[in-house]
């Protein structure tokens, strides 16, 4: 990412960044911290797999998606560089350090990988300082000036500072130590085959950035996350400490039972009534912190600057483009009156607060652009180059191993490309790649907790003795419960419930002839808000309508059209470089993908809102009235029967082999009962479903579907069902000039 102005760099001045890129550290570095690294992702793995759970899992994804915003925030610091903080102390204080290790490394292989943000080779070395260092240091500094105080004690918010300080510069010091024995270990000729900075260069300048910089920063974002969380959220602190007592261990793996002896959790302190409540208002402590933050990063610049303000930090501050920030700043205002109110309307509300936040963050982040100094990660080889004299040889063929397709946090969109892009320009491309980095941070951190939890779970039903026989009952039982989950919502008193089947049959007919002849994608969108709003009249919970589309047949859509992406001729929306090979996803591909899942997703989402206002029969009724073939309507309503016919057999089957079992079974056994109780269920339900068509027939069945309701189509039902037909046409007209 291109800042307002970049300073030249010191000779021999290392990157002041916790991230190492790739080129700085020779390969045997690299993969040999791996000795360290791997084995501590072994051993957090196993830790966090005991406490996770539904309440845990999405605390881990909200924290490494905090980890990633808070390390995209830069701040001046002495020597004309920025750096950011990490956020790995707090996450933990609250989760354990172990889930520090998995949160923070989930965020820098995100970052490595889509954003270029520390090297692909270096993720080792970048996760063990930051994912392992800073958090195992910051959490002993924090539990030993915490000692066996309250945990919503003014004590733990300084306690927490501190910690956080020091957990930063030490994994800072790690920076500098594994830069400068580059030169002493790889030289030719003389000259440094990689890190080209010296253990006198690398470790002052760590430190003293860090001392004076992101320490502070990480102290500060450490403390005030510990006050707000004391002051909104203590059960996060105190009941949820051992919220997973039920699984034979607490939720708190801290460093100290890890490395130093196994010391029990002070809860009895924490329990105390008196002691619930922090002991001053949060806008004082945050006052007080920020003040002290403050005070403190204006005098190290002041200083490094020689006393004068325009050089504060060792940066030109002249330089930067004023006028160009005043454009940033009013974009960036612009962006947040829009978003941020937004996401607070749109988004669920058990979710609302934490995504308005994440939002707020990702449109303010582009700030720390103003400040100049090299860009944001590291320095390119040309700044190697002009700062030695030379560029090292290993440096120049490992720095362009890998490309990551966001390359410096920036979108290749064509409103945002330039020759020389504006400030505004590159600070929206930012807060975008931020939006895309959280939502994809978040959602990889919850994945990856859900599959933790499962081979958790797993492990548990297999030392309990359940296994296939309890998750195949408790699946059946799941689908009847869905069924008669969507009969309930079916028959309750919504907009859509109340519409005559008919109508909503021409309704639905109408919409999705829309969907599949809209060629654009914000004609797409309109019809899925609108489709939104219908649901949500109809009382349809949010979360499950948009989950029983979303993570069915559309995500399956899109697995179909990833070939074309890359296949469908056009410029290049991206390339992936990975050595000699170049990849990249083109723009008429990957619109038309987009397209096609779009149209998939509005479709499918039409269906499952038709099915969840309507009852069965009357939806099958409906049907005869379109004249739909007898014969079509009639296997549809045998073939729903019958569903439930075999559901209900299968479980009383599956429930009596579970009450006759007392010890585990072998394999061969398990198939040969299986095999079995096939060719019995489809025996018994062959005669089951003969005497229930008898049954049918004798009442009066001659293949017409027939209610107990009389429909008559009212003038509100007329009214939707024309309203309906007038948007979709509308739909149809207005595409033609939309992307």
């Amino acid at each position: 990412m291109n800042r307002a102005a970049e300073a030249q760099p010191r000779t021999r001045d290392p990157r002041h960044q916790v991230h190492i890129p790739d080129g700085y550290l020779s390969p045997i570095i690299s993969i040999g911290l791996g000795a360290a690294t791997v084995p501590g992702w072994a051993a957090a793995t196993r830790r966090v797999q005991k406490v996770l759970s539904d309440r845990t899992i999405p605390l881990l994804a909200v924290f490494s998606a905090m980890s990633f915003t808070v390390m995209m925030f830069n701040i001046p610091v002495p020597g004309g560089t920025t750096a950011h903080g990490v956020g790995g102390t707090l996450i933990a204080i609250v989760l354990g350090p172990w889930a520090a290790a998995i949160a923070v490394s989930v965020a820098l292989i995100i970052q490595a990988l889509f954003f270029g943000d520390g090297g692909v080779l270096a993720i080792f070395a970048n996760c063990l300082n930051m994912a392992f260092i800073l958090p195992f240091v910051g959490y002993g500094v924090y539990r030993l000036l915490a000692g066996r105080s309250s945990m919503l004690s003014e004590r733990r918010v300084w306690a927490a500072g501190i910690g956080a300080y020091v957990g930063i510069t030490a994994s800072a010091l790690a920076v500098g130590v594994q830069l400068g024995i580059e030169p002493i270990l790889f030289t030719q000729n003389g000259h440094a085959l990689y890190s080209p900075y010296g253990l006198d260069a690398a470790i002052p300048a760590m430190l003293i950035a860090h001392l004076f910089g992101a320490s502070i920063v990480e102290a500060l974002i450490t403390a005030l996350g510990l006050a707000w969380i004391q002051s909104r959220h203590p059960e996060y602190l105190t009941q949820g400490l051992t919220a997973n007592a039920s699984a034979g261990s607490t939720m708190r793996l801290d460093a100290a039972e890890a490395t130093l002896a196994a010391e029990p959790v002070a809860t009895d302190d924490a329990a105390r009534p008196e002691e619930l409540a922090p002991p001053r208002p949060l806008w004082q402590t945050a006052a007080v912190l920020i003040a002290l933050s403050v005070a403190i990063v204006a005098a190290a610049g002041l200083v490094t600057g020689g006393g004068d303000p325009g050089h504060a930090f060792g940066a030109d501050w002249a330089a930067v483009d004023w006028a160009g920030v005043a454009s940033m700043l009013v974009v960036v205002g612009l962006m947040a009156a829009v978003l941020i109110p937004l996401a607070w309307l749109l988004l669920p509300k058990r979710v609302r607060g934490i995504g308005t936040g994440f939002t707020a963050a990702a449109i303010l982040a582009p700030l720390g652009l103003i400040a100049p100094g090299l860009a944001y990660g590291e320095g390119s080889t040309q700044d190697v180059q002009r700062a030695f004299g030379y560029v090292p040889s290993g440096l120049q063929t490992l720095s362009s191993l890998f490309s990551a397709p966001l390359s410096g946090y920036e979108l290749r969109l064509p409103f945002l490309e330039s020759a020389r892009p504006a400030l505004w320009q590159q600070a929206l491309g930012y807060e975008l790649a931020g939006m895309l980095g959280i939502l994809l941070l978040g959602g990889t951190a919850y994945g990856l907790g859900r599959l933790l939890a499962r081979g958790n779970h797993d492990a548990d039903d297999r030392e309990d003795g359940a296994g296939w026989l309890e998750h195949t009952v408790s699946g059946i039982t799941a689908s009847v419960e869905r069924s008669i989950f969507t009969e309930e919502h079916a028959r309750s008193a919504g907009w859509l419930q109340r519409v005559d089947p008919r109508a909503k049959l021409g309704m639905f007919l109408a919409a999705v002839l829309a969907a599949s002849l809209s060629g654009s994608v914000v004609v797409l969108a309109v019809l899925y808000a609108v489709l939104l709003l219908a649901a949500r009249a109809s009382r349809i919970p949010f979360d499950f309508f948009v989950r029983r589309v979303w993570l069915g047949i559309p995500f399956f859509a899109g697995l179909i059209v990833v070939p074309a992406v890359f296949l469908v001729p056009g410029p290049h929306l991206f390339d992936l470089a990975l050595g000699p090979l170049s990849i990249g996803p083109t723009v008429p591909g990957v619109s038309g993908a987009v397209l096609f899942v779009s149209r998939v997703g509005v479709s499918v989402s039409l269906a499952v809102l038709l099915v969840m206002t309507t009852p069965w029969a009357d939806l099958l009724k409906s049907l005869q009235a379109i004249h739909v073939p007898q014969l079509f309507i009639l296997v549809l309503a045998m073939a729903y029967r019958y569903i439930f016919l075999f559901l209900h057999l299968a479980n009383g089957m599956f429930e009596a082999r579970k009450s006759r079992i007392v010890a585990r079974t072998s394999g061969g056994e398990q198939r040969r009962w299986i095999t079995a109780s096939m060719g019995g269920l489809l025996n018994r339900s062959v005669r089951m479903s003969n005497d229930v068509y008898a049954a049918m027939v004798a009442r009066g069945f001659r293949g017409s579907i027939r209610t107990f309701a009389e429909y008559r189509m009212t003038r509100d039902d007329w009214a939707a069902l024309a309203g309906t037909i007038a948007i979709s046409a509308a739909a149809v007209v207005a595409q033609r000039g939309l992307p």
